[in-house]
């Protein structure tokens, strides 16, 4: 698979909704659509997308604007998502109202079940929300914003100011090291009980992301790479960071928690992990991230191997 193909494998990067930019600045048009029967609103609030019970799990409640009025008032704010088919679809800020059409949920708790094309819309919304939500002052003179360009662009109401301000995504590498048959796993104390992921970080500023698997895997585990290969990408809205998938290569075993970010690492091999699943003694991340993505890659590898289905035969509730 190339990397366009891995990464469309990733929670949250199933895309099919076209973002139309060039309908951002055409406010008049955007208005004309508010009121169009074409046009679907997500609400918002908090952390929690609103969502409707289906037998196979969930799926993004798509209001219109007469069903989004009578259950959350005037609709005086969004942001717009661009279109998918004949739809239109808008997000915006509300409070959590009781609604026959749906209910709000922790898109973090009930992705697993969203289907992949509402997944990724809903992880949209949440993460441009979030932003507007943490921009409502100017960063430079602390003057209030108003929305731009379809609410992808808050600028300063300050005359002598002006400042534009665009939506943040933070950059994160997350790293399945390799050593022989071995792989690398490390735990943090507030994970819950057994639970073991790779390696992962901030890029600092001034850093390319293949300096910052380096620097991330020696600060957390002392352990030196010698090589590192990009596998795919994960936007990851929790609250906006996009999450840069490596593999790399070892070149060293002996491991050390220098900055004590992690309780314990160790090295695992795909028959201890097997072991591990069975007795209840090691736990995977949840495959929502990409860091079960990694995991799995490289489990896989030994044919007729499936980490997933040695998983779900020990763990149905994933």
């Amino acid at each position: 698979m190339n990397h366009l193909q891995l990464s469309s494998l990733n929670l949250f990067s199933s895309q099919t909704t076209d973002r139309a930019p060039e309908q951002r600045s055409a406010e008049t048009t955007l208005a004309c659509l508010i009121n169009s029967e074409s046009s679907r609103f997500l609400p918002v609030s908090g952390t929690n997308v609103f969502v409707r019970r289906e037998a196979s799990g969930y799926q993004a409640a798509l209001l219109s604007l007469i069903e989004f009025e009578k259950t959350f008032g005037v609709l005086d704010d969004y942001v717009y998502l661009g279109r998918e088919f004949d739809l239109h679809y808008f997000a915006t800020i509300v409070e959590e109202n009781s609604s026959k059409h749906g209910e709000f949920a922790d898109l973090r708790a009930c992705a697993a079940l969203l289907d992949e094309r509402h997944a990724a819309l809903l992880s949209y919304a949440r993460a441009i929300l979030n932003w507007r939500k943490t921009q409502s002052f100017c960063g430079s003179c602390g003057a209030r914003t108003v929305a731009r360009s379809g609410g992808h662009v808050l600028q300063c109401t300050a005359p002598q100011c002006t400042r534009e301000h665009y939506p943040r995504t933070d950059p994160a590498i997350i790293v399945l090291v390799e050593n022989g048959d071995e792989a690398l796993f490390g735990r943090k104390s507030e994970w819950p009980e057994k639970r073991y992921s790779t390696i992962a970080g901030f890029v600092e500023p001034g850093e390319s992301a293949e300096q910052a698997v380096i620097r991330e895997v020696a600060e957390e585990t002392g352990i030196q790479i010698k090589s590192a290969r990009y596998h795919s990408s994960q936007p990851w809205p929790f609250p906006g960071t996009l999450m840069l998938g490596y593999q790399a290569q070892a070149a060293s075993r002996s491991i050390s928690l220098n900055d004590k970010e992690l309780e314990d690492a160790c090295w695992l091999s795909r028959k201890q992990i097997s072991e591990g699943l069975a007795t209840g003694q090691f736990q995977l991340p949840t495959d929502i991230s990409i860091s079960f993505r990694l995991i799995e890659d490289w489990y896989n590898r030994i044919d007729g191997a499936s980490l997933r289905i040695l998983r779900n035969r020990y763990h149905k509730d994933g």
